[in-house]
């Protein structure tokens, strides 16, 4: 499901395309994600971005399962007081908060190539927008603390509802099916010069690291709409 092999279809009428590579347990993902559509919806560009995400993995080190939460993972991944995690966990939940998110800022901490490998084999069989929907759902799940994205069934009812057959999702949630597409997409975003997510890139042009301000993603939504209209002949 790389950017290349899903671009949009000659008959697409939408203006921008915006690829966007990030994990599951990302909270600057989920800010960006945020940040994104309310800029989309700010600019009127409602229906004219299609957005697509793709894999990325924080720590692809994360053991799988966990066990941990995300406190205890930054303080032994990064070697940092437990007291300053939280206060950045909190400063991020202001963030949230004011632009209308909910944020929960103690969550459970596994590997996430499981996700990453159902949302691959969602996309190959249902397209890039089962595949992003499906991959949103848990993220926005996650950082509302609604959902818990390490717990099988938990993934393979939303696979489900997303359209893939329950056996199809529990074999790539659970084997290495799929692990090529995930490794795949990492290498497309280090190429661009990805060194971490969210990374986003409009209409296979511009690259943006990073969890822009609303302004800054109003601003490039903007004047790449009005190269698209100008590229189209449209007023």
């Amino acid at each position: 499901m790389t950017a290349a092999q899903d671009a949009p279809t000659a008959t697409d009428a939408r203006l921008i395309t915006v690829d966007v590579w990030t994990d599951v347990v990302c909270p600057w993902c989920y800010i960006g994600e945020s940040r994104l559509q309310d800029a989309i919806e700010a600019e009127g560009l409602g229906g004219q971005v299609h957005v697509r995400a793709h894999s990325f993995e924080l720590d692809p080190t994360s053991p799988v399962g966990g066990g941990q939460d995300n406190i205890e993972h930054l303080v032994r991944a990064k070697g940092l007081p437990a007291e300053q995690v939280r206060q950045m966990e909190a400063q991020i939940k202001t963030m949230a908060e004011e632009i209308g998110r909910e944020y929960s800022t103690e969550r459970p901490m596994a590997n996430t190539r499981g996700v990453h490998r159902v949302m691959q084999a969602i996309g190959e069989a249902h397209g890039a927008d089962a595949a992003t929907g499906f991959f949103l759902a848990l993220q926005r799940g996650y950082f509302t603390g609604s959902l818990n994205p390490f717990e099988a069934d938990v993934v393979v009812s939303h696979a489900v509802a997303a359209g893939l057959d329950e056996q199809a999702a529990r074999e790539a949630l659970e084997g290495g099916s799929h692990d090529e597409k995930v490794e795949a997409e990492v290498r497309e975003a280090a190429s661009m010069g990805a060194r971490g997510v969210p990374f986003f890139l409009f209409n296979d042009k511009y690259t943006a690291p990073g969890a822009l301000p609303l302004d800054g993603f109003r601003q490039a939504l903007r004047q790449i709409a009005d190269e698209a209209r100008a590229e189209r002949g449209q007023a």
